[in-house]
């Protein structure tokens, strides 16, 4: 029993554009939100035993 298929592909000439469009906007998209992430992780890291514990309960008055 043949469980696996192979299919060819046969795009014409715009569809050929828009998929090298996309592999050319992919690694560029990619590269960008990891810069976000190092980033944001530069400016919000801390050691370990100072981050501040804060909860949304603790500005309650009694």
């Amino acid at each position: 029993m043949r469980t696996a298929y192979q299919y060819k592909l046969r795009p014409n000439s715009y569809q050929i554009a828009t998929i090298e469009l996309w592999l050319e906007l992919l690694p560029q998209q990619y590269n960008y939100r990891l810069g976000e992430r190092f980033s944001w992780w530069s400016e919000n890291r801390c050691p370990v035993n100072a981050c501040p514990k804060v909860h949304a309960n603790s500005s309650t008055k009694r």
